[in-house]
């Protein structure tokens, strides 16, 4: 299921970050979980998780109640959970974090970001949404590797070719 994660603007004009915490003036550490290394975001409303190694940077303009808000749909969308699995209604454009085992909804998306996040979803399995998916990241969204450096757009690409095309070194059986 691909998740997007736009750039959100608080207006025209390149994004602000809290620069104390991006590269390389900032190491991000992880901590062993059930699910493997995971990163852990500093303690600000401008820097969420986005995923087991990613920090999302949220644009400064927001005011903090705001940015606290989209940095919480953003862990709720990207931060995995082995206890919980997300269901995205096509037909309402809405989308749930429900339990794996009960299958009870634990909490539901901000319906605005449910329609950003899972649009590509939605707009596949309903193309009748037609709701708009989005464009270049601008800087917001950084990936590190277990040491805290940020991904090169090469390393990026190897991973996402490893995941997709077999190796030519295998052998085939």
């Amino acid at each position: 299921m691909p998740i997007l994660v736009p750039s959100f603007r608080a207006c025209e004009g390149p994004a602000i970050f809290l620069e104390k915490y991006r590269p390389p003036n900032y190491v991000p550490s992880f901590v062993d979980t059930e699910l493997g290394l995971q990163i852990v975001a500093p303690d600000t409303p401008y820097v969420a998780r986005a995923g087991r190694s990613n920090l999302y940077f949220i644009d400064t303009r927001y005011d903090e109640k705001t940015a606290q808000h989209i940095k919480e749909q953003i862990e709720l969308a990207l931060v995995p959970d082995a206890d919980t699995h997300t269901y995205i209604d096509d037909i309402t454009a809405t989308a749930y974090k429900r339990n794996g085992d009960t299958n009870k909804v634990l909490v539901q998306f901000d319906p605005v970001y449910a329609r950003i996040f899972f649009a590509p979803t939605m707009n596949k399995h309903n193309p009748m949404l037609k709701l708009p998916e989005g464009g270049p990241d601008d800087g917001h969204f950084v990936r590190y590797n277990q040491n805290g450096i940020p991904k090169t757009m090469e390393e990026i690409e190897a991973e996402a070719n490893m995941c997709c095309y077999p190796s030519q070194d295998t052998e085939k059986e």
